[in-house]
């Protein structure tokens, strides 16, 4: 079984997972500046699925020739 890695899904569930990481640590606040806590969990939820939606699209299995 081969798998291939498309690297563009790739590349943005990295980034989705950097920015989920700095609103964790609260190092977004300087660049973004929410209304409250529950904003910052909602924005941190986004990123990640879209973290692991980028994750799961950036792998594709190769049919057999």
């Amino acid at each position: 079984m081969s798998v291939k890695l498309n690297i563009l899904p790739f590349l943005m569930s990295i980034v989705s997972f950097i920015v989920a990481g700095m609103t964790v640590t609260s190092t977004i606040d300087k660049y973004i500046s929410f209304a409250g806590e529950d904003n910052a969990m909602g924005f941190f939820i986004a990123a990640t699925m879209l973290g692991l939606l980028g994750l799961v699209a950036s792998f594709e299995k190769l049919p057999k020739k």
